[in-house]
């Protein structure tokens, strides 16, 4: 697996709200999966650091195919609301990681490959991006991340001086790529409508000929509430395209019981070969197995902050929205054993 380096590569963008049609619970009507279009709310390429995709151009979808939806094949639980517990600190709150100290057995089928407690901002292990996208109202920054007293704080500022992004935000990209396996987060997600902060694993080559992707993107406007989504190109990938495939991607916006935004709280994804499963304090809210089989490739790790042009989606950017920020305790990532 290649390592990502600071050249043309891309990321996850913002989505349509909607009910995932692979997932059944009490609340949620099942709804068909979507395919990214160029609007608002829609799935929007990265290009080259330092360079745009305009929405135009990331709506084309080379060689696509329309394919039935599948049968609802996926289990979600709610996980209640919260309690209101949680309190604003960087110590009381942070949430220890389960795995300190255990042998790899205590995670399953699950082996640590590497991890980061943010006691510095490690370059060599992550890239921080300069570029922008179609529905980002941020342009993202290398001034906007910063690690102190063992956490890492990635911002959202305003930018006043440019009126196309009139906000600084971040996109951390790991060195290194992750193939089936657990990534475990402790992290306090950002206030504020429009704002997005998320956990997202991506396959970013540039243009994308293919496309794998699984969030965890918190929206800022409900402190209780995230988006849960799996992307996938379900049309034969296209060798040497120019222009960057529309993917598929199945949405679910769920209550995750705690409160993301005043405490730090465990964020898990596990992804084998039978699915995609999401989890927050060990409590599993999602497991996703529509198109499993096209969620194979290589992806990098990627911790954003950012704002949406879709007020229908993550709420209307206002005066109270930025300065925000998200916070990162620590990170550990496991390889899967068969």
């Amino acid at each position: 697996m290649r390592p990502v380096h600071l050249f043309a590569l891309f990321s996850a963008g913002p989505f349509l709200v909607a009910a995932c049609g692979s997932s059944s619970s009490s609340n949620q009507a099942p709804s068909s999966l979507q395919t990214g279009d160029a609007g608002a709310g829609a799935p929007h390429p990265r290009g080259p650091d330092g360079g745009a995709i305009s929405s135009q151009d990331s709506s084309s979808e080379a060689g696509s195919t329309s394919l039935p939806m599948p049968e609802a094949s996926t289990v979600v639980s709610d996980a209640g609301s919260s309690d209101g517990s949680q309190t604003s600190s960087q110590d009381a709150s942070r949430v220890p990681s389960a795995e300190a100290g255990t042998d790899a057995a205590d995670a399953g089928p699950f082996v640590l490959s590497w991890e980061d407690d943010f006691n510095t901002l490690d370059l060599s292990a992550w890239q921080l991006q300069t570029f922008t996208y179609g529905g980002n109202l941020a342009q993202f920054s290398t001034q906007n991340a910063a690690v102190a007293n063992g956490i890492l704080t990635i911002s959202l500022t305003p930018n006043p001086s440019d009126t196309a992004e009139p906000y600084l935000g971040v996109e951390m990209r790991s060195s290194r790529t992750i193939t089936y396996g657990k990534v475990a987060a402790s992290m306090r997600f950002a206030k504020g409508s429009g704002v997005v902060s998320g956990l997202v694993l991506f396959y970013t080559p540039y243009p994308n000929c293919n496309w794998n992707e699984i969030d965890i993107e918190h929206l800022g406007d409900s402190s209780n509430s995230s988006q849960l989504n799996c992307q996938v190109y379900v049309g034969t990938p296209v060798p040497n395209c120019t222009t960057s495939v529309t993917p598929t991607q199945d949405p679910l916006v769920t209550n995750l019981g705690v409160d993301a935004e005043t405490g730090f709280h465990e964020y898990d994804i596990e992804w084998t070969p039978a699915g995609v499963s999401f989890f927050v304090d060990g409590t599993l809210l999602r497991t996703w197995t529509t198109y499993i089989d096209l969620m194979t490739l290589p992806q990098t790790i990627l911790l954003t902050i950012w704002a949406s042009s879709s007020a229908a989606w993550a709420g209307p950017l206002v005066a109270s929205s930025a300065p925000t920020s998200a916070e990162v305790d620590w990170i550990k990532v496991y390889d899967w054993q068969p």
